[in-house]
């Protein structure tokens, strides 16, 4: 690994932390795709048709690795999956361990070269994860392991001491508890046209993906029938019910925020839509699942 490999992969993991200033936890391929800029060449951060990235200006390894999530209707091109041990799963591209791209990508186990993962959550949009390291390298298997490390890897990458691959276990375990958020968000808002499903607010900055029944309890999957898209606001008034909504899709006031009267605030963001109906999703496979808003709706009379 080269010193001015070094600078490009600072310089790119530095674009990857504006764009998830800029985007969070959903980075659109678009904002991804141009790249940035230094010493006045254009870096691409990745390939659109490839997984495996190598800019022409990086001498060794690989910049970084991709899993796109298809559109519907069509097949993934590459066969990438959570693994069982704790680390990703990430296929070779072809058959031919030898190629320019896995040649790369075992360049990178063994230097143990730092690098930059988009993992695809809806068609188009990524997590990006860094820094990211080759755990393993299978040429019988066609795959590689890979993990998840942290700023202390980074540190480490110029040492002759490696952090030890409990660490990234460790953060690679976090890395995806992050993804199946980011996937879980997306999909509830595209299904819901990202608009807040009680007051058709249309800002993605304030909208979350509310469970219906939480996570913790084992009804409660990341599904998008187990889902509400939520401006701040009401999530957090459905989650701590304050606001209830039925099996039928009406919106239920708790009687101890109607009773209450202090100004239009109040009247116009909550007290208002009490008897109103939830906008639901377009298509009627990603609508709440009656079931799921029942159990929820009895928490909610409950309280």
């Amino acid at each position: 690994m080269t010193s001015h490999d070094d600078t490009l992969r600072a310089a790119a993991f530095a674009h990857c932390r504006r764009l998830l200033r800029d985007y969070g936890g959903a980075v659109p391929w678009s904002a991804i795709q141009p790249g940035f800029e230094l010493n006045g060449e254009r870096i691409h951060l990745g390939s659109t048709p490839r997984g495996i990235h190598r800019p022409q200006q990086m001498h060794r390894g690989v910049l970084s690795i991709k899993t796109t999530k298809p559109r519907q209707g069509r097949t993934a091109r590459y066969d990438d999956a959570i693994s069982d041990d704790g680390y990703f799963s990430y296929a070779f591209q072809g058959s031919d361990p030898r190629s320019r791209d896995n040649t790369a990508l075992r360049e990178a186990f063994e230097d143990q070269s730092p690098l930059i993962y988009f993992y695809g959550l809806v068609p188009g949009v990524y997590q990006i994860l860094f820094p990211c390291f080759v755990m393993d390298w299978d040429p019988q298997a066609l795959r590689c392991t890979v993990g998840v490390g942290s700023a202390l890897d980074l540190a480490a990458t110029n040492t002759a001491q490696p952090r030890e691959p409990i660490d990234r276990r460790y953060t690679t375990v976090e890395a995806k508890q992050r993804i199946h958020q980011a996937e879980f968000r997306e999909l509830v808002l595209g299904a819901y046209d990202r608009r807040c499903a009680i007051s058709n607010l249309p800002v993605p900055q304030l909208l979350q993906a509310a469970h219906i029944i939480p996570d913790r309890d084992e009804r409660g999957r990341p599904e998008v029938t187990n889902g509400l898209c939520l401006s701040t606001l009401h999530h957090t008034a459905y989650d701590r019910n304050l606001l209830g909504i039925d099996p039928d899709g009406q919106i239920h006031i708790a009687e101890s925020v109607l009773a209450e009267h202090d100004g239009p605030t109040l009247e116009a963001a909550i007290k208002e839509y009490h008897g109103r109906r939830i906008h639901p999703p377009r298509h009627a496979e990603d609508r709440p699942d009656r079931e799921l808003l029942a159990a929820r709706f009895e928490e909610f009379r409950a309280g």
